[in-house]
């Protein structure tokens, strides 16, 4: 019966390890910058924090403080109007 445990825990353990290695670093990708929107339309955007462009349930603001400005993720078109979140 040992010879069957201990082979299964390291199954286990190797699993485990290589999912939790996948979610770090899709964490680390949805780290971007993100702009203070000057206009409704989003042009000449200015960079002030990092953001996350995973929705977090929390919008992203300057200094990720309550008060701050609103910040913005830039689009394809270099425009900042997708709304940025705050990074876990």
């Amino acid at each position: 019966m040992k010879k069957l445990i201990v082979p299964a825990v390291v199954i286990v353990m190797a699993v485990t390890s290589a999912f939790s290695t996948g979610d770090s670093s899709k964490k680390n990708l949805a780290i971007v910058p993100g702009f203070i929107k000057p206009n409704a339309e989003g042009t000449n955007c200015e960079k002030k924090d990092n953001c996350s462009t995973v929705n977090t349930g929390i919008l992203c603001r300057v200094d990720q403080s309550s008060s701050g400005a609103q910040l913005w993720i830039m689009n394809a078109n270099d425009e900042c109007l997708l709304p940025g979140y705050r990074p876990n």
